[in-house]
């Protein structure tokens, strides 16, 4: 590990063993909500106790709410427009730190598009909303990094990207995971099996101080190698 690969501006070095996960927001189908949690469905599995970040639009504020999956399970649904059957991951829910601010827009949020009350539980009263359309879910995509520099990175992944898309990448170096906002520069499939790889170049666009410190000394001492 540790190789320079080329001559560019920042150098990039050919790595193994670096890991992480790009976060892809998908569409989701909420089934109930309330202030405490929610039921959804959606067409990316879900991994049982991991956290993942909603994202509600309302009015003209977002909100980004954290929640732990506490129960998943797979089923079988019919597609509306084919009326084909599609694997479908349905999942609960449990909010964390619906507190003060997020907590009163998320009731206001549930209040103007509940339909139907579905149940009460001792956490509290389930409404069915009209629609999904306004809530989203960021999933991660785990990714290998074949080559890194301090400017960006060549990941290898098991989906394909949007050119130019923007999306919150996690990347764990020396077990200090780091946040890191990338665009997609380049997605191109680099097999033909059945289930494909794409190498994908990713661009870094925002980076905290800490985190480019914490890539620059990584970078540092593979230069020393």
């Amino acid at each position: 590990m540790g190789k320079n690969s080329d001559n560019r501006k920042n150098k990039r070095y050919i790595v193994e063993g670096i890991r992480g996960n790009l976060l892809y927001t998908s569409d989701l189908e909420i089934l109930n909500i309330s202030i405490d949690g929610a039921a959804i469905e959606t067409a990316k599995r879900l991994e049982l106790n991991r956290e993942y970040i909603f994202k509600i639009k309302y009015k003209n504020a977002f909100l980004d709410l954290k929640g732990r999956v506490v129960w998943a399970i797979l089923i079988s649904k019919e597609r509306k427009d084919s009326k084909i059957m599609v694997p479908v991951y349905r999942a609960g829910i449990k909010f964390i730190g619906t507190l003060s601010e997020k907590a009163n827009m998320l009731l206001d949020f549930i209040e103007e598009n509940k339909i139907k009350t579905i149940e009460n539980r001792p956490g509290g009263v389930r409404f069915k909303i009209a629609s999904s359309r306004n809530i989203k879910i960021d999933v991660p995509h785990r990714y290998k990094v074949k080559k890194i520099s301090l400017s960006g990175m060549l990941v290898e992944t098991e989906y394909p990207l949007e050119k130019d898309s923007h999306h919150t990448i996690e990347l764990f170096i020396n077990n200090t995971p780091m946040n890191i906002v990338g665009r997609i520069a380049n997605c191109i499939r680099c097999n033909v099996d059945k289930v494909a790889d794409y190498e994908v170049g990713i661009e870094f666009i925002e980076i905290s101080d800490n985190d480019r410190e914490v890539l620059k000394g990584f970078l540092n001492a593979l230069g020393d190698e």
